[in-house]
């Protein structure tokens, strides 16, 4: 029996449902989860030993997979965790913080192929990550100045005047 493809995407996302339409038309054991009925729909049990990697179980109320089986994950923004009602601020942090840990760490660290791992997408985000790859691989990249001090802007003026253009960094909370 082939390895087990895991799907970690939000639960309404109709480009996932097409992926999974896709894969089981061609035969593929798909488990898809959702990271927002963790830990309340979506249990966990993971262990590993000097011997043996990641083995364990996920499991919903109506299926499971087997961790030492996933061949293959494929993920694509996964909806925040769902924590219990009536938890205060700084609990529902740290349970936030431990569910992203356990869960999110034992998934990231299954053996398999990934398509998206997690710590690769975070990485790609970064506007300077993805000009140094390009340039690796022989791309023309324009030249570029990053900056929080105006005066560097008019100290280094563009290499190509009136091919200027300005971003500004995006704040997360």
């Amino acid at each position: 029996m082939a390895a087990p493809i895991l799907v970690i995407a939000a639960q309404d996302d109709w480009p996932t449902d097409r992926v999974v339409t896709e894969l089981t038309g061609r035969g593929a054991e798909v488990f898809r989860l959702d990271t927002a009925g963790f830990p309340q729909q979506l249990a966990m049990a993971g262990r590993i030993d000097q011997d043996h990697g990641w083995a364990g179980t996920l499991a919903t109320a109506w299926r499971s997979v087997d961790l030492s089986r996933v061949g293959a994950v494929y993920y694509r923004a996964p909806g925040a965790f769902c924590l219990p009602e009536g938890m205060s601020g700084p609990e529902q942090l740290f349970a936030a913080a431990q569910a992203r840990a356990g869960l999110g760490g034992v998934l990231s660290a299954l053996e398999c192929r990934w398509m998206n791992h997690p710590t690769a997408a975070a990485r790609a985000e970064y506007k300077p990550v993805q000009l140094a790859a390009a340039r690796a691989c022989g791309l023309a990249i324009p030249p570029t100045l990053i900056t929080n001090r105006p005066d560097a802007c008019v100290s280094s003026p563009p290499r190509y005047p009136g091919r200027s253009s300005a971003s500004q960094s995006r704040l997360r909370s």
